[in-house]
């Protein structure tokens, strides 16, 4: 058995990185991340453009004749003269002749024309060439999320395609002969099956690309066939339950069946003690604890790590201050459920391992390392985000 830390630092080593691809900006790409950076082909605007409802002018004058209007999109051409006013709309081309743009609201109008109640200087209410986006400049960074803005920034510049890291396919195994799926007849001895619906919300949150959840019977020989087929079609394949010491628990004896390269199985810390990471040849197996909240404690802490290492994100542990005070009686490293208040982690006092219930309350998990016996309120604790 080894310590958390032990266990993040190995998750570290033998992740390698994905590789690249290049995807079409019209494609699904929230949260993905980008694997180059991308610079901008064309100023934004491209052309003298108006910022407000309003009148293009050249120069002060004591009143203004209208000699035509420039709606968005327009193409229309104009030479305003001394007195000359042109009615212009917010995103249409300013004409190259005129100064500045007055606001509507300080204008009034009287026989076609108008007379201004409040000059601005030069240039204002005209948005520039370039100036918001020149065209050569550096937009985004390698390794940036993409977010909506970010996709709509994109195809703002004509920006067509961008490579991004090849997210991972997902494979997972959900074992257990007491689990009775929903919608299907239970019998009294058995519980339904929540894990494998966790784990596909949690990956697809994560923007993976979720291949399957499929059921294990506690079965030597159904978990050797059931593990092979995913390792051989996931890049990461997730196994809930069967992984401790019971009669009953195969996973474990299936893996070395399989020639999975174990890398650690058993991590002193509760919960979710029994977890195991291994590989083989490119697929990352995690085999998870099947109690429900020691399963996402897994997926959060050690999971999620090596997907961001995977995509080339350093992981970072968030620090917030302690408010109220923890106690470790357990002798292993603690991860606590908490919710945030004020700024502060404030920790919600349960430690069973098989409910979700604390967890649907929780925004995060305390950090408590396992020689550590208590964080004082007030403290500045590490914490991961759920």
């Amino acid at each position: 058995m080894i310590e958390v830390q032990e266990a993040l630092d190995l998750i570290d080593r033998f992740t390698s990185r994905s590789k690249s691809v290049r995807r079409t900006v019209d494609a699904s790409l929230n949260g993905l991340i980008l694997a180059e950076e991308v610079y901008s082909t064309i100023n934004l605007p491209e052309f003298r453009q108006s910022s407000m409802d309003g009148y293009a002018i050249n120069g002060i004058s004591d009143n203004y004749q209208i000699i035509g209007e420039m709606p968005a999109g327009s193409s229309d051409i104009f030479e305003i003269q001394s007195g000359e006013a042109v009615r212009i709309f917010t995103g249409a081309r300013v004409p190259e002749s005129a100064d500045r743009v007055i606001m509507q609201e300080h204008v009034k109008i009287a026989n076609k024309g108008i007379t201004v109640t409040k000059f601005p200087d030069q240039g204002i209410n005209i948005r520039a060439v370039g100036s918001q986006i020149q065209q050569g400049q550096k937009i985004l960074d390698r390794g940036v999320k993409i977010t909506p803005a970010i996709i709509g920034m994109l195809v703002s510049i004509g920006c067509a395609e961008v490579a991004v890291i090849d997210p991972p396919k997902v494979a997972v195994l959900v074992t257990g002969d007491e689990l009775a799926k929903l919608g299907s007849e239970k019998k009294a001895s058995q519980v339904y099956e929540s894990n494998g619906t966790v784990l596909q919300a949690a990956v697809q949150e994560d923007h993976c690309d979720f291949l399957y959840c499929a059921s294990v019977k506690d079965d030597y020989k159904a978990s050797v066939i059931a593990i092979h087929k995913a390792i051989n079609d996931a890049d990461l394949v997730l196994i809930s339950g069967g992984i401790s010491v019971g009669d009953y628990d195969f996973i474990g004896r299936a893996l070395d069946e399989l020639g999975v390269l174990k890398h650690f199985h058993g991590v002193r810390q509760k919960p979710g003690k029994p977890l195991f990471f291994g590989y083989f040849n490119q697929t990352a197996i995690f085999a998870l604890p099947g109690n429900p909240a020691s399963t996402l404690t897994c997926y959060y802490v050690y999971v999620r790590r090596w997907l961001q290492r995977y995509q080339g994100i350093k992981p970072v542990l968030k620090k917030m201050i302690l408010a109220a005070e923890i106690h470790n009686r357990f002798g292993r490293a603690l991860f606590v459920k908490a919710k945030i208040h004020e700024g502060c982690a404030v920790p919600i006092d349960e430690f069973n391992s098989a409910t979700l219930l604390s967890f649907s309350k929780s925004e995060l998990l305390i950090y408590m390392r396992a020689d550590v016996k208590v964080l004082n309120e007030g403290e500045l604790v590490e914490t991961f985000e759920i």
